[in-house]
């Protein structure tokens, strides 16, 4: 009884206080965002085993109404996301005996914008959350919040409500400027603050964002040029060489037929002259 005092008093305090007593606490299996996950419980249990997340019963095994089923004693998570994530506790016969913490690892990504382009930010989670910046291009390097999403709401600082906006799950800040470029963050604004994803931002200037585009045209008119001048020397150059050769092999084929042509018109004449003797 006192072991199981303890535990729940663990537990509510790991969930008043947030994710990271909780994983202080109690096991907490770190899997990449969508992938699966296998939990499993270590203590022995003869009965029925039900597994729970959050008080909701997710599976159970074990022996009921005096039939066995096949129990692996594991609980496997095919997609770990922000809504299969949580705390999960083993029940043997009604009574608690393992706890166990899922939770996604933070998501880390880069990107690059064009200045002038829409920056699209999917929040992964439809929790509410913080989302906060840290400039990279010579400002403040400390996190300042920028807004706040709560459901279908989002509430932004100076300088930013007309920018941004709601697209699903994702907060869209238009017209980026290289002054844009930094580290963005979304936390969630219970559960400790947990992170969910990083992504690092930079923005192209609008000179760099095309420059690849007019060295690229560049490089096909340069090709082209090249290309058509070097047909013309090498034509000239064929033409230098190969046509001399050309021409004296025309002309030896055309002696040769007239030589043909001449022997057998005089073959024809003897034949006509010859005299048969008798």
């Amino acid at each position: 009884m006192q072991l199981f005092s303890f535990w729940v008093l663990t537990v509510l305090t790991a969930v008043l206080s947030g994710q990271q007593t909780l994983a202080n606490f109690i096991d907490t299996t770190w899997t990449d965002l969508n992938d699966p996950a296998t939990l499993s419980c270590p203590e022995p249990c003869s009965g029925v085993e039900t597994w729970e997340r959050n008080g909701r019963k997710v599976a159970e095994c074990g022996v009921k109404e005096e039939s066995e089923f096949s129990c692996e004693r594991r609980l496997t998570v095919p997609q770990v996301n922000y809504t299969t994530r949580g705390f999960y506790h083993t029940k043997c016969d009604g009574k608690v005996i393992c706890f166990q913490n899922l939770q996604p690892r933070p998501h880390s990504s880069s990107v690059e914008v064009p200045a002038g382009d829409p920056l699209i930010l999917d929040l992964l989670t439809f929790h509410p959350v913080n989302l906060t910046f840290s400039r990279t291009d010579g400002g403040s390097v400390a996190p300042v919040q920028l807004c706040t999403v709560d459901g279908r709401s989002v509430h932004c600082k100076a300088g930013y409500e007309d920018r941004v906006s709601l697209r699903g799950n994702s907060i869209k800040l238009r017209d980026v400027v290289p002054a844009d470029s930094g580290v963005y963050m979304v936390r969630e604004v219970n559960n400790g603050e947990a992170l969910i994803r990083t992504v690092s931002v930079t923005v192209k200037h609008v000179h760099q964002s095309w420059m690849w585009k007019d060295e690229y045209q560049q490089g096909l008119k340069t090709g082209a040029l090249g290309f058509g001048f070097g047909a013309l020397i090498l034509g000239v150059i064929l033409g230098f060489f190969a046509l001399p050769r050309g021409l004296y092999l025309m002309d030896r084929c055309v002696q040769r037929l007239r030589r043909r042509d001449s022997s057998r018109v005089d073959q024809s004449d003897d034949v006509e002259k010859s005299v048969p003797l008798t």
